[in-house]
């Protein structure tokens, strides 16, 4: 089997910056000629939709649809694409376009050139609450995908007031999705709440609340494996040792049934204020 030249693996990469199909036009603009998209096609390496739109062979038929009407996936469906923290994905595909016609199916952004990760963030701050558009700019800060700084730095257009209040609330300290919910709504509900709290000989928790009660969260896939296990017991006993009661919340409730994490975090904090009088 002969080894892809680099050209050849150029059209795939390229096309794959874009999702699964692209637009001929844009792939041009990213350095691509006729010749490379001819020869791709007659290799079989990717194939021509219609006029104008190019495809890799593991494209859905969403991708195709999209491609047809020069569409790409935005907003929080582009979000999750990119691996971002993606609390709830709208019941309709968000797509982001250049000449803002209707698209099947979708709700679409006008974009002016091509489709950013500026763009996308904006658009999640646009179209989510407050905690939806938390936890996909606090992901690309934890994820690396952009700085703080640079998060601050696209967001000083005068109608972005409600997105800087939203990035003050980030920490980049964050460990998951579900940490990062928890932390929003207990501190809604009026708690000082602590992220990564570093406890001696422990670790850190995922949560403290009022300097006073941790808060680990706990996923599916906890106590796993045997060595995850044996590490949990451990920790356990180190915060039992140092006196930080702690609460064990599944990530759904904190996802999505914050309710029942204040009130647990409610009667915990009345029974060590009470052990206290």
């Amino acid at each position: 089997m002969k080894p892809q030249t680099s050209t050849q693996k150029s059209v795939e990469a390229t096309i794959a910056r874009w999702g699964t199909a692209a637009r001929r036009k844009d792939l041009i603009l990213s350095g691509l000629t006729d010749w490379d998209l001819t020869q791709a096609v007659s290799s079989g390496r990717i194939y021509k939709v219609e006029r104008g739109v190019f495809a890799l062979p593991s494209a859905s038929d969403q991708d195709l649809h999209l491609a047809a009407h020069q569409a790409y996936l935005d907003c929080f469906n582009r979000a999750e694409q990119l691996g971002l923290w993606v609390l709830r994905v709208p019941a309709s595909t968000h797509v982001a376009t250049a000449h803002g016609r209707p698209v099947p199916g979708c709700f679409v952004h006008r974009i002016r050139g091509r489709l950013t990760l500026w763009d996308v963030l904006r658009h999640c701050v646009q179209c989510g609450t407050d905690i939806e558009a938390l936890c996909v700019l606090e992901s690309a800060v934890v994820l690396k995908k952009c700085t703080l700084e640079q998060l601050r730095s696209n967001f000083q257009r005068r109608n972005d007031a409600r997105a800087r209040r939203i990035i003050d609330m980030i920490d980049p300290q964050s460990q998951s999705i579900a940490e990062t919910s928890g932390r929003y709504h207990l501190r809604q509900a009026g708690h000082n709440v602590q992220g990564q709290a570093a406890i001696r000989g422990m670790g850190h928790l995922d949560l403290l609340v009022e300097g006073v009660l941790g808060i680990e969260i706990d996923g599916e896939k906890f106590h796993n494996t045997a060595q995850a296990w044996a590490e949990d017991l451990r920790r356990y006993n180190v915060l039992a040792i140092r006196g930080v009661p702690t609460l064990h919340i599944k990530a759904s409730d904190a996802l999505y049934h914050p309710e029942t994490l204040i009130d647990l975090v409610r009667m915990a904090l009345q029974g060590i204020n009470s052990a206290h009088r």
